[in-house]
């Protein structure tokens, strides 16, 4: 099996050029394959763990402050008693005459 290498429309014919040319493409193939395996996916892992952190800071965070706030409801209702907000519209009518 023969390997055709053409650059620019020319066909490369110097045996050593065609080894240099594969071994450097080897090469480069594997330090891509390195730096994607080495480094990219390490860094993916620690963003998806660091997010899943943080959501699971912020849920109990609001399961907290939903507990803080209803204790702070009932220790406030039990020393102060029962509060009631009301809000009432008055509307005022003119008087046709």
């Amino acid at each position: 099996m023969k390997t055709h290498i053409i650059i620019n429309g020319k066909e490369v014919t110097n045996p050593i050029m065609k080894a240099l040319l594969m071994i450097g493409a080897i090469i480069v193939t594997a330090l891509v394959t390195a730096v994607v395996i080495f480094v990219l996916l390490p860094l993916i892992g620690v963003v998806v763990t660091l997010s899943f952190s943080f959501v699971v800071i912020f849920v109990i965070a609001i399961i907290a402050s939903v507990a803080m706030l209803m204790f702070i409801t009932f220790i406030s209702a039990w020393l102060f008693g029962a509060a009631e907000f009301r809000v009432e519209r008055f509307h005022k009518h003119k008087r046709s005459e």
